[in-house]
């Protein structure tokens, strides 16, 4: 619920990953009213961060119907119909870097006013932690962990962002995402985006 009143869609996402986590852990980052990705009739407003026992678990909010169903929105259908995820290795706190990936993945759905999809994949750009490591794009799965336990404007899923290198952003453009991912998937089935997986050459 927000402080404004009740949010049928940001309780159903919640309560989505309290099933998994303790929400006493979590994590949550506003996002500043000025870099908030659009969405269907509202803007991605904060990432909350969970704790489990070996990585931490982002989420958005806002990629859906948080409060309402969006007017002229499918029907059927939160919003875009889902949230974005993020899987990273356990630390101290959740990096400032995981937040603005997803904030920054967000971005980009909004921008083409179309919803991702299993096995899509964003184009290699910066360093995904703004630092040395090689992962530079993104690709898209269903999250594994979490599904939603009701659905009070419609229709929506969790789908996780998974960050990977140049060179395995190509073997998808071959391969398939979701073929790339899998195979990936086979050292780490958790597919957490961990920048020290591979660096830029000095």
């Amino acid at each position: 619920m927000t402080a404004a009143g009740p949010a049928p869609g940001q309780d159903s996402i919640e309560a989505a990953f309290a099933a998994v986590y303790d929400p006493a852990q979590a994590v949550r980052r506003v996002v500043a009213p000025g870099a908030r990705p659009p969405a269907v009739g509202a803007a991605v407003t904060d990432v909350t961060a969970h704790r489990g026992e070996d990585h931490w678990h982002l989420v958005t909010f806002g990629l859906t119907d948080l409060v309402a169903k969006a007017p002229g929105t499918q029907a059927g259908r939160s919003g875009f119909g889902h949230e974005l995820t993020l899987l990273i290795p356990a630390t101290d706190a959740p990096p400032p870097w995981a937040f603005d990936l997803l904030v920054g993945t967000a971005r980009v759905c909004g921008a083409v006013g179309r919803p991702f999809h299993p096995g899509a994949r964003l184009a290699p750009g910066a360093p995904i932690d703004g630092g040395t490591s090689a992962l530079c794009a993104v690709g898209i799965r269903e999250d594994p962990l979490v599904a939603p336990l009701t659905l009070p404007f419609g229709e929506y899923r969790f789908l996780q962002a998974v960050g990977v290198t140049d060179v395995e952003y190509r073997l998808m453009q071959r391969a398939g995402t979701l073929e790339v991912l899998a195979a990936l998937a086979a050292r780490d089935p958790l597919l957490r985006t961990d920048p020290r997986r591979a660096s830029r050459p000095a």
